[in-house]
């Protein structure tokens, strides 16, 4: 079970729901899991970061994992940042938000980015997978 919360007026709940779907099934993770996805403002995820990761900024994307073995973790992208983002990157909003929910997810099974190396690794695999996803 998914659940979707769009504070930010997206209106993209079913596409964004698929694309989990589709997460789920290429890391052959059983649907039973639940993951939460919030879009929220900056507000929010600032509020997030400083309870959080004891930072007093906003940020793109944060992840947070499951307590027990029923719930993957819950996923926040902050729209304002994402959209701001996008348009340095030159990239269709809607598919930065796509690369952002691969990033929280990656997390969510253990990726991190320590290092650049790490950092360099965990955007090519975010890459790889839109492109996997591109051809759906």
């Amino acid at each position: 079970m998914k659940a979707i919360i769009d504070e930010c007026g997206l209106n993209n709940k079913a596409y964004f729901k698929k694309f989990l779907d589709f997460l789920y099934k290429k890391y052959n993770i059983s649907r039973k899991k639940e993951i939460n996805l919030l879009f929220c403002g900056i507000d929010k995820i600032k509020e997030l970061n400083q309870q959080y990761r004891r930072k007093k900024r906003p940020t793109n994307v944060l992840s947070f994992y499951g307590y027990d073995d029923n719930i993957l973790g819950d996923i926040a992208i902050c729209c304002e940042v994402a959209k701001i983002e996008a348009k340095k990157l030159n990239m269709d909003e809607k598919e930065y938000i796509l690369f952002l929910i691969t990033h929280g997810f990656l997390h969510l099974l253990g990726y991190n980015h320590d290092t650049m190396q790490d950092y360099e690794k965990m955007v090519n695999l975010q890459k790889q997978i839109l492109q996997e996803w591109s051809k759906i």
